[in-house]
């Protein structure tokens, strides 16, 4: 099922390769798409530029700057002038080349749907294009989503072939643009679910990113939209939004989910994006960051491969997944001795190699772990997406990057009743919470409250790229992480509020005089 999916996205693309190309140079109005390959060739740029940086530069943003993820140097190994221990500690300033590339990467991705939609636009009605132009409003939304969550107050641009310069619109602005624009593309939506509307916008999607923005509503515009959120999760999980069927189901096998063979096949995906080096969807290296180069033999990867051993999580993090020996969720984990899949001791000379949680720096300051075998073994290791045998030398792999899944929504609308917002269905946070965990093979909770619950977020999502977004809806981004198991001291220690959002990357400033920098980095 997933190579006949990807057969058809690779065609789709294949017309599509050069984006700086305006898309409507390929379309007179004598000679529009009419039928679905056409529309698929021609949106085609749109899901490739996601491609692009979701899973390496909005991935680092997400996760390095929690205490969900930490990226090492081995010496002046994966040191890189400092851009990942800056996103630990919370010192970035508005040169950071990941913020640069990550607000390129969304403002491109908002272009080329401007693009898209001015050329279909005058194209003949059809079904086709109606939904065809709400995939690429919703898509278009989601690129200002990623932008608003991680900038704040940021420009809502033009209409294609504008081309005054945009100034920053407030948050709440762009939040209100989002609801407006979603709300607007939501009746032309499919709700099928499988092959066909996999990896693209669905009646589904659509509302749980509209649940994504109202959860965190009071940090976009000032007030909060709990039960906003509700009534879109709702229509999620209610049976009788899809014809009597449930839309999603929590999967048994979890690991299953972030194989390298994931894909429409699974009901707890809402939107993921596909990656096959198969079939040139490249772009998803995440399972070889975490892995120590002897960790090959377990996945079978060819020796040209070389492996990152550089990402791990701090220790007090993976402690949240001690809470239960029979969870399931454990397994993202390589921590502690290692073996191979035989059962022989992994050893790097005379050591055994051991994944200790506990990462005590040679230099704290460079976040140097040291080079012997010993001191490059440390930390725990999530590799929640399966490494990929096949990888070539490129190093890309096949695991569809998940974006939005079934159990998110679920523990988001449990916050969202201890919130205060009113269930319709009637169900209590401990009774959904309990639904994940009794899924996940984990003893169900007697009771739940807030804390309890940014802990069970912890364990169901690490390493999806929502911990950030979690930490500053509860208040804990500003917290101290990261423990120096040499000093026993806390690494991360900044608790400057305005950097709940990114600056706007000094090339933007430079560009575009309108634009007027975050507070905070002024």
């Amino acid at each position: 099922m997933k190579k006949l999916f990807y057969t058809i996205l690779s065609l789709a693309a294949l017309s599509c390769t050069d984006l700086d190309v305006p898309i409507e140079s390929s379309y007179t109005s004598d000679v529009f798409p009419k039928t679905e390959a056409e529309f698929a060739s021609v949106t085609g740029p749109v899901y490739v530029q996601m491609r692009n940086n979701i899973a390496l530069d909005y991935y680092y943003l997400q996760e390095l700057s929690t205490d969900e993820a930490v990226l090492t140097a081995r010496g002046a190994d994966y040191y890189d002038g400092g851009r990942y221990i800056q996103l630990n500690l919370h010192t970035w300033d508005e040169t950071h080349p990941h913020i640069a590339t990550t607000w390129t990467w969304a403002y491109r991705g908002v272009s080329l749907c401007g693009e898209i939609l001015a050329a279909l636009q005058p194209a003949p009605e059809s079904e086709t294009k109606e939904r065809t132009l709400a995939e690429i409003r919703t898509m278009r939304a989601l690129y200002y989503f990623f932008a608003l969550d991680l900038f704040g107050n940021v420009p809502i641009s033009p209409a294609y072939g504008n081309l005054e310069l945009p100034s920053n619109s407030s948050s709440a602005e762009v939040y209100a643009f989002l609801v407006n624009e979603i709300n607007e593309a939501l009746p032309f939506l499919s709700k099928e679910i499988g092959t066909v509307t996999y990896g693209k916008p669905s009646f589904w999607m659509a509302h749980a990113l509209l649940a994504k923005l109202h959860m965190n509503a009071e940090i976009y515009a000032g007030t909060p939209r709990y039960q906003e959120a509700v009534q879109s999760i709702n229509l999620i999980m209610n049976t009788t939004a899809n014809g009597g069927n449930r839309p999603f189901e929590l999967e048994a096998d979890f690991m299953g989910m972030f194989d390298v063979d994931n894909g429409p096949q699974i009901r707890e995906i809402i939107f993921a994006i596909p990656f096959d080096q198969n079939f040139g969807a490249n772009g998803m290296r995440l399972g070889r960051f975490p892995l120590h180069p002897l960790s090959r033999v377990n996945y079978g990867l060819p020796t040209t491969i070389s492996v990152g051993n550089c990402q791990h999580t701090w220790a007090d993090f993976y402690y949240l997944f001690e809470e239960d020996p029979n969870d399931v969720r454990n397994e993202i984990w390589l921590a502690g001795p290692q073996f191979y899949n035989d059962g022989r001791p992994m050893m790097d000379g005379t050591y055994h190699v051991n994944h200790n949680p506990e990462i005590a720096f040679v230099n704290v300051e460079t976040f140097d772990r040291g080079r012997s075998p010993q001191q490059i073994a440390q930390g725990a290791r999530n590799v929640k997406y399966t490494p990929d045998g096949t990888w070539t030398s490129s190093r890309d792999s096949r695991n569809d990057f998940i974006l939005f899944r079934y159990a998110d929504f679920v523990l988001l609308k449990a916050e969202a009743i201890l919130r205060g917002a009113a269930d319709p269905l009637g169900q209590s946070a401990l009774e959904l919470v309990n639904q994940v965990r009794s899924v996940r093979k984990a003893s169900p909770f007697s009771s739940i409250d807030l804390a309890t619950l940014l802990e069970e977020r912890g364990r169901e999502m690490a390493g999806e790229t929502w911990r950030r977004n979690d930490l500053i809806r509860f208040g804990a981004f500003e917290s101290a992480w990261g423990r120096d198991a040499a000093t026993g001291l806390p690494v991360k220690t900044n608790q400057e509020t305005y950097r709940r959002f990114y600056p706007i990357p000094q090339g933007e400033l430079a560009t575009n005089p309108k634009l007027v920098q975050n507070p905070g980095y002024r």
